[in-house]
């Protein structure tokens, strides 16, 4: 009877330490990444320095969250770097023991090692090369008996484990006449040294080295200078270039330092830090979504603190000076962000582009006679006021003036729109629009039959009737356009852009004249009919609300060609991405 809890009891125990070992290794495919980044983007294009620094930028985001194969790994890399790309075989053998030891079974790109590098990594595995295993270094421990002599200054720690969280406590005592000590710390993976102004404690300086400096295994350097009253260095304890080393590690059995006769301070509460080239964790800014660099978005709402939705991944949010810098968002303490209203989205540019528009066609027209016998075709069309069946006839009304139209723009046909763009590039789309035209006019030819044509005195008119084509109110148009600014076709915000097409199309124009006669003055609708073919020229602006839904404002200048004149067409519609 107890065996179906035994084994629920067993169960129970092995998912207990089976799920957080499945779970831990949160990081491996994004860390895999930035390694591939490091190498095949900055090492090979010879950025020593840039590739190093988004290596330990991943080996500390990485913390307990990347397994050690990933993190050996990393750490393989930053030895080639120092080896083969500067020629610092020291720096190699640290990095590649760093490797060893987290990884035993880590393998070298011996495609990227030189000989001398491939014989640092031999030598750090403990095989070959020239040496074996390193000695691990002594243990530190608190207290001034394991003093560490120096030129003038006697410091401690001595150099040996202290664990990864910890304040560092460091003391110096000298013999010399001197009244101040700096002391100087270099945190692993940093490139700058640090200061801090040692206290006067009876007879000893004190200071201590904080917990931001202590957050990641690797080595702590430190070095401390005793100056006199004027100024002048009279003693030292290590120096730039040979510094004192202490090896950071997560645990150890050697006791925390602490000063003379003070217990330690306690360890420091694990943070996640946010280092260059791999950020996202919370370091106190301001607050983002829960997505962790390298995962999928659809807008950096999604993704956290410090990072951007671009092309559809959680990314490092470039540097800038100012918002001109950012595709989208705002220039925030040097870097792009989403900015507070939350609307800089970006993301894989929207392929499919839908649309529907409302267009209206504005005519250049003007003449002298636009209803005499030699205007009426094929540019003009002149009919009775209000009646789209019945021709003007100049000959049988014995005009005297035809009329006359300034020249300008004139409101002309309007028109419904709608179009399909496809994005070949996220700047570059190409596309068609289809509609149909409404106020279009009568037929540009007209034909009058008399009822007395053998006496021209006495003309009566037995009808009047329209000739010549109708209004073609179809619409069929072909563009390719450009679109300005970075991934343009795939973040919210402004998206100018610039376009050329063709296509066929009518545009017809209505303006009253005055014609006088003999009988006295009257007006007359004057229809300017332009097309049926044209290329045009135009550009203007979306503004996407969301990836998807943008707000279209486009203007065309077009070259109507058949009947030729220039048409200025706006239109305003709503796209749809796909």
């Amino acid at each position: 009877m107890h065996r179906p809890f035994l084994r629920l009891l067993t169960l129970t125990l092995l998912l207990s330490f089976a799920a957080p070992a499945g779970a831990q290794y949160t990081r491996d495919a994004a860390a895999t990444r930035k390694i591939d980044e490091a190498i095949n983007t900055h090492y090979l294009a010879t950025d020593f320095d840039k590739a190093e620094s988004v290596l330990t930028g991943t080996i500390k985001a990485c913390e307990d969250k990347c397994s050690p194969a990933v993190l050996g790994r990393a750490w393989m890399y930053v030895g080639i770097i120092r080896g083969s790309g500067r020629n610092d075989q020291t720096g190699a053998r640290e990095a590649f023991q760093t490797a060893h030891s987290l990884d035993p079974s880590v393998k070298l790109d011996s495609g990227l090692a030189t000989p001398e590098t491939q014989a640092s990594f031999a030598a750090s595995s403990g095989g070959g090369g020239g040496g074996g295993a390193v000695e691990a270094p002594p243990v530190a421990t608190g207290g001034g008996s394991d003093a560490s002599g120096g030129n003038g200054l006697n410091c401690t720690p001595a150099p040996g484990e202290v664990e990864t969280r910890r304040p560092i406590p460091v003391e110096c005592t000298t013999d010399d006449e001197v009244t101040s000590v700096e002391l100087r710390y270099k945190a692993f993976g940093e490139e700058k040294w640090k200061t801090a102004r040692m206290e006067r404690k009876g007879g000893s300086f004190r200071a201590t080295v904080p917990c931001d400096a202590t957050q990641t295994s690797g080595v702590l350097r430190l070095y401390a200078q005793g100056k006199d009253a004027k100024g002048e260095t009279v003693s030292n304890w290590g120096n730039k270039n040979e510094p004192t080393e202490i090896q950071l590690v997560e645990q150890t059995s050697a006791d925390p330092p602490s000063f003379d006769g003070v217990e330690p301070p306690a360890r420091c509460a694990a943070k996640e830090i946010c280092p260059p080239d791999f950020p996202g964790c919370d370091s106190g800014g301001k607050s983002g979504g829960t997505l962790d660099w390298g995962a999928s978005c659809d807008n950096s709402s999604e993704c956290k603190s410090g990072l951007l939705c671009i092309d559809g991944t959680c990314e490092t949010a470039p540097s800038c000076s100012t918002d001109a810098d950012c595709s989208s968002g705002t220039c925030e303490d040097g870097k792009c962000a989403a900015g507070s209203s939350g609307g800089a989205l970006t993301g894989k540019p929207k392929r499919i582009l839908l649309g529907l528009h409302v267009a209206q066609d504005f005519a250049m027209i003007g003449s002298d006679q636009p209803c005499g016998p030699d205007s009426q075709v094929p540019n003009y069309a002149c009919y009775m006021p209000n009646d789209a069946t019945t021709p003007y006839d100049t000959a049988h009304f014995k005009t005297e003036s035809s009329g006359r139209i300034n020249g300008g723009p004139a409101v002309a046909t309007t028109r419904l729109l709608l179009s399909f763009d496809y994005a070949i590039l996220a700047n570059i789309s190409a596309g068609v629009r289809v509609g149909w035209a409404f106020n279009g006019g009568p037929p540009s030819g007209r034909a009058v039959e008399w009822e007395a044509p053998d006496d021209p005195n006495n003309l009566q008119i037995k009808s009047v009737r329209s000739e010549g084509s109708a209004f073609l109110p179809f619409h069929l148009e072909a563009r390719g356009a450009y679109w300005f600014g970075k991934n343009a076709l795939g973040k919210a915000g402004l998206r100018p852009y610039l376009q050329l097409g063709g296509g066929l199309a009518q545009v017809d124009a209505k303006v009253v004249v005055k014609v006088r006669e003999p009988s006295g003055t009257y007006d007359v609708d004057a229809w300017k009919k332009l097309g049926r073919g044209f290329i045009h020229i135009g550009g203007g602006a979306a503004y996407a609300f969301t990836r998807s839904v943008a707000l279209q404002l486009n203007i065309n200048a077009m070259y109507m060609l058949g009947s030729s004149g220039l048409v200025l067409q706006p239109s305003l519609g709503m796209t749809l991405g796909l």
